[in-house]
């Protein structure tokens, strides 16, 4: 029996928390619980920002069976001796759900597990297969700092830091969340630790340079940084103070500033090119898998 198209473009992926941290008692790393402003220390190089991107194509049945057809992209961007480089692109169409290799015209998808039942299983294994495209393209990467674009999910020898833009999870007892609308520009919070499936984190958080216009909410130009507990982790915090305000974003550019960064933003847009239009993307499926209802 043929697959058969059932919808194009069906689901608005969100990067939500994938790895939620397991419950204990919140322990700071630095005391006072007071705002910590650093100096401008250099940052090490190169300097490796890895980000992915995921777009979820078409819902597809087989009889009662669905599949979920997606793309999923990888890459990185190198800074160093003032020049930018982008490294290691990585595409690929994953069936989330089939058995074999799917081919729509010059579309292959192939094949890819769910993680779970019905839609959010099908979900999670798009999600997944864009997170192991990444952890490929990190692998390929030595020497210097690595920063990814979201958790921190692998352990390398160098220098580590995650950062995350949307805050999802609480990670502060109320009595501490204060410090948080308290943060100028330029400023974090003390460290505290983070435990999430065995990997043992440091994390704080970093308020961007805002624009002096406008209204914004209490957590506009937040950022959550994270790093291996057992690395440099109050270094690499002194350390992010200077790094992520001078690559923050400028929201006449970028609509997610100033949290998507410079270097992220670029990469996102090479790696939406090298993904394809979805809607010649979507022609081709309707084409050949029959239409979309």
């Amino acid at each position: 029996m043929a697959w058969r198209l059932l919808r194009l473009e069906p689901l608005g992926l969100q990067e939500g928390p994938a790895s939620p941290p397991e419950p204990g008692a919140f322990r700071p790393l630095e005391e006072p619980w007071e705002a910590k402003r650093g100096g401008q220390a250099p940052w090490p190089e190169p300097l490796y920002f890895v980000d992915g991107r995921e777009r979820a194509e078409a819902l597809v049945a087989q009889g009662p069976r669905l599949a979920l057809l997606g793309c999923v992209a990888a890459g990185a961007v190198a800074l160093k001796g003032g020049k930018v480089e982008v490294l290691g692109l990585r595409v690929r169409r994953v069936g989330v759900g089939l058995e074999e290799a799917l081919w729509a015209g010059e579309l292959v998808y192939e094949p890819a597990p769910t993680l779970g039942e019905g839609l959010e299983g099908l979900q999670a294994g798009l999600r997944a297969a864009r997170e192991a495209l990444e952890r490929k393209v990190a692998e390929g990467l030595s020497e210097g700092l690595l920063v990814v674009d979201g958790p921190v999910r692998l352990l390398r020898e160098g220098p580590l830091l995650g950062y995350i833009k949307t805050h999802w999870v609480r990670y502060l007892p109320k009595e501490r969340e204060a410090l948080l609308e308290a943060l100028a520009p330029g400023e974090r919070t003390p460290a505290f630790r983070v435990h999430r499936k065995g990997l043992e984190l440091a994390s704080w958080y970093v308020r961007l340079p805002l624009p002096p216009e406008g209204l914004r909410p209490p957590l506009a130009g937040l950022l959550r940084v994270e790093t291996p507990l057992s690395g440099p982790f109050l270094e690499l915090a002194d350390l992010s103070l200077g790094l992520f305000p001078a690559l923050a974003s400028h929201p006449v550019k970028d609509p997610r500033a100033p949290q998507n960064l410079l270097p992220v933003g670029g990469l996102e847009r090479e790696l939406s090119r090298r993904m394809g239009r979805p809607e010649v993307v979507g022609r081709m499926l309707a084409r050949y898998l029959g239409g979309a209802r």
